[in-house]
């Protein structure tokens, strides 16, 4: 039996049915309850539907500031029927549904999105550094080899090196010849490689170096960093507890939590529902789920 916490003051306030003629009734449905005390002249029985379409009595019989009646009425609810629902909740609102999630779970929906939104949410909290330490090497190169990765970039970063910084650079690639020359040398000497040549090159440099290329590959442009795979971005998220990764799943746009949120089990969802606004549920309810309301206010009247 539904334990509604329901003004019944108000029940038989609004349906006009005396609670001594509650036992009477214990095997009809609301409709047919109705027709009979319609028939008995009750008027308020007459209009129930109108009370049912009515947010603001449905708001005040329902209590639907009571966070265990709304989940007793979204208890009634299909998925189909909540999955409506989940756009009315908050961003906010729908994060809070990410702990119900385990971690491996969190990050799989993360590895998921569209390369654009999982690259704004990781460079929420990181930053291209943080990332790029956690990269594996051959990540690095992949990205290297991109033919979006024009030329021009690294050519453009090695111009604003130093002497001494392109000296470590090219005598680790090419050898203790190249050492003790001016820059001016060294980017002569990149800039007469051929391409193929030019990418081995930057293949072939020390891991720190490469770190620090392709951060001033990328600051030309960041569209850039669309060319990364999900795993290779979520590496610092991954080391995140379990908090820290719902806080930054959080800064998603609604758009993506719902899809998050409907892979929750409908018990589960139906209690993420329970943060809706009362008044926007009643809205709701008013519109679209008087059949709901109707078995509802039933049951809740024979629990009187």
């Amino acid at each position: 039996m539904i334990q509604l916490n329901v003004d019944y003051s108000l029940l038989t306030k609004f349906f006009g049915i005396s609670p001594s003629k509650i036992p009477q009734y214990a095997n009809k449905d609301l409709e047919e309850i109705m027709e009979l005390e319609a028939a008995q002249g009750n008027k308020k029985a007459q209009d129930y539907k109108k009370i049912l379409s009515d947010p603001d009595k449905l708001f005040e019989i329902f209590k639907l500031t009571n966070v265990e009646n709304k989940l007793i009425i979204l208890q009634n609810m299909s998925e189909q029927d909540v999955d409506k629902l989940l756009p009315y909740l908050t961003q906010e609102q729908l994060s809070k549904g990410l702990q119900f999630f385990t971690e491996e779970k969190l990050m799989s929906m993360t590895k998921e999105l569209p390369i654009e939104e999982l690259v704004g949410m990781i460079f929420e909290k990181f930053n291209l550094f943080d990332v790029l330490s956690l990269m594996e090497d051959d990540a690095m190169d992949v990205f290297l080899k991109q033919p979006d990765v024009e030329r021009k970039y690294a050519q453009k970063y090695f111009e604003t090196l130093d002497q001494k910084t392109l000296e470590k650079i090219m005598t680790y690639s090419f050898g203790a010849n190249f050492e003790g020359k001016s820059q001016e040398e060294y980017l002569e000497h990149l800039e007469n490689l051929d391409d193929k040549d030019f990418q081995n090159f930057l293949l072939s440099m020390e891991r720190e170096q490469k770190i620090n290329l392709i951060n001033g590959i990328v600051s030309q442009d960041e569209d850039l960093l669309l060319l990364f795979k999900a795993d290779d971005l979520t590496a610092p998220m991954e080391m995140l507890m379990k908090q820290d990764k719902i806080k930054l799943m959080s800064t998603l746009d609604s758009e993506f939590l719902i899809p998050m949120i409907q892979e929750l089990p409908l018990d589960l969802t139906q209690i993420v529902l329970t943060q809706i606004d009362p008044r926007d549920f009643s809205e709701i309810l008013a519109e679209d789920f008087q059949d709901i309301l109707s078995e509802v206010v039933l049951f809740s009247t024979k629990a009187a």
